[in-house]
């Protein structure tokens, strides 16, 4: 009888252990969420392998470019991705299991200014070229603020140590963990003043119906402590090239 038992409960998890979260990424990475060549590193992949070893499923990050994450879903090459519902490629055919945690863009300043709001902001501000911001803050652009694009995060955030702006306006933890990176204090810049703020979800496809339930049962009670695990997370690959201003 035990022996039945025990093959009834194999079969009744086999499904479930049998199946792997595919987790598509920007083939950019995002620091710190998730980065390296094989987007092996960051928060959001410490909290996936937390969730292998909970769960017994297999999990992995897969780097696709934007345009091509619909297409993924599609043909089979990833079932779950890591966004606002607004956001996610397909949303109707998929599940969104949290908020596992929040992205906010919030606006660092020279020292000695605290803006109180975005009409506060006069003289110059950095910003990532093609990126798009918010209303309020686009209105200002031209007429109080004079702005300085950046290709990417590294050189925005080079543009702004070295004093180029008054402003910039990063993904928080992106702008934190950067400035660790070249041994800055990031507090030393920090405002108060948050741009936008979004809740964040692993989304999975509407099919996998144990990956779901696996997910749900796991975000119910595990705590996403971004700032605890910031100062423990591994380098880039690449090297951080900034030279703050001495």
């Amino acid at each position: 009888m035990r022996i039945g038992l025990l093959f009834i409960a194999a079969f009744w998890f086999l499904p479930v252990s049998s199946q792997t979260l595919q987790i598509m990424g920007s083939d950019e990475g995002f620091l710190p969420f998730y980065y390296g060549n094989n987007l092996n590193k960051g928060i959001l992949v410490e909290v996936i392998n937390e969730f292998t070893l909970k769960t017994g499923i297999a999990a992995d990050f897969r780097p696709m470019p934007r345009k091509r994450q619909a297409w993924a879903l599609e043909e089979g090459q990833a079932n779950a991705v890591f966004a606002n519902p607004l956001w996610m490629p397909l949303p109707d055919r998929m599940h969104a299991v949290g908020p596992v945690l929040t992205w906010r863009d919030r606006v660092f300043a020279q020292p000695g200014r605290q803006p109180d709001s975005i009409d506060d902001l006069q003289g110059s501000i950095c910003l990532r070229k093609w990126f798009v911001y918010s209303d309020r803050l686009e209105h200002r652009i031209g007429t109080d603020l004079v702005r300085h694009d950046a290709y990417n995060a590294q050189q925005m955030l080079g543009m702004f140590l070295q004093k180029r702006c008054d402003y910039t306006v990063m993904n928080e933890m992106e702008f934190r963990f950067l400035a660790l990176l070249v041994e800055v204090d990031p507090d030393r810049y920090s405002t108060e003043l948050i741009v936008a703020e979004w809740p964040v979800y692993l989304g999975i496809l509407k099919t996998e119906a144990a990956l779901i339930e696996a997910a749900e049962a796991f975000f119910a009670t595990h705590t996403v402590d971004v700032e605890a695990m910031l100062p423990n997370l591994p380098p880039p690959d690449q090297n951080v090239s900034i030279q703050p201003d001495k």
